[in-house]
């Protein structure tokens, strides 16, 4: 499905879902309301950055590791914040943590050849494994500082910090997309023989590409921490899947070469609004996972259509 024509469908979708859960749950699209779906999607939106970067770098790429290395990003920052009281150094080390660990994904995807699947679960589980040790042993400390749940969870003239502190990522990650690296990556998500004999080093953009992809998970772990007030285990988990889900929605290609962010971030709006109304109407965990797969299947089924017509 081209772009052109994916943005106005979610976009149709969306204003559907809000008078819908107007109509059933007065007050659904209510200023609070909004502004605190808004956050939540901010965060998906951010995860699904991390899933745009390395599907577009090809190979059928996904990371499955952004939900262990947010958690590592959480409680490394929190760590550093409770010995040195500084969230700025805090957010810093969460980052770079997040790139130590991109940068084994893409060590062992693009050097030696190990599926993007495989290599990130076994990150994963490696960081998963050593933060039980750690945080048992260690026993860090986990709260997040008063700057960090303003910039995570409080608004700003009503608008809440965490979406503009989004905006800002979203504008550098269009102008890295149209930059030279940009069409680098997407040439070689495209076809990696052509790209690397017109030139380009594929494995050193293949490696880079996950290590943003980390950078970003560390950075959006530390994050929420100061949504939800402390770090603690499995804080990244609910974002592995929901993060490739909405990555898929907005258009980027599981086979590589497109990074249709713009769609992403519908499609994390999208996904965030559905998924409130769901649990306003209470509806179990199950049936809305089952919504949640149905949803992507559709967008899957209508783009091959698409491409067949």
């Amino acid at each position: 499905m081209k772009p052109a024509l994916r943005v106005p469908l979610m976009l149709g979708l969306l204003v559907i879902l809000f008078v819908v859960g107007q109509a059933i749950l007065p007050g659904f699209i209510g200023s609070s309301q909004i502004a605190n779906q808004l956050k939540i999607a901010a965060f998906l939106g951010l995860f699904g950055l991390c899933q745009t970067i390395v599907m577009t770098a090809g190979g059928q790429g996904l990371d499955l590791s952004v939900g262990a290395v947010a958690t590592l990003g959480g409680v490394v920052g929190t760590a550093v914040l409770g010995d040195t009281g500084m969230t700025a150094v805090a957010m810093i080390c969460a980052a770079l943590a997040g790139l130590l660990a991109g940068l084994f994904n893409g060590v062992g995807i693009a050097l030696m050849g190990i599926p993007p699947l495989v290599a990130t679960l076994a990150v994963a589980s490696v960081i998963d494994g050593g933060l039980i040790l750690g945080v048992s042993e260690l026993h860090p400390a986990n709260a997040a500082s008063p700057l960090l749940i303003s910039l995570s969870g409080l608004t700003s003239a009503g608008i809440p910090n965490i979406v503009m502190l989004w905006i800002v990522v979203a504008v550098v990650a269009f102008w890295l997309i149209k930059s030279g690296w940009g069409r680098r990556l997407s040439a070689t998500g495209s076809n990696p023989v052509t790209a690397y004999l017109s030139g380009t080093d594929t494995t050193r953009v293949k490696i880079v590409a996950y290590m943003l992809s980390g950078g970003l998970a560390g950075f959006t772990g530390i994050l929420l921490t100061g949504y939800v007030s402390q770090a603690f285990l499995g804080l990244g988990n609910p974002y592995i899947l929901t993060s490739v889900v909405v990555a898929a929605i907005g258009g980027v290609a599981l086979e590589g070469g497109r990074a249709p962010y713009l769609g992403v971030i519908c499609a994390a709006i999208l996904m965030t609004v559905l998924i409130s109304l769901l649990t306003a109407l209470q509806m179990a965990e199950a049936g809305r996972q089952i919504v949640l797969g149905l949803t992507l299947l559709a967008f899957l089924l209508f783009d091959r259509v698409l491409k067949r017509a």
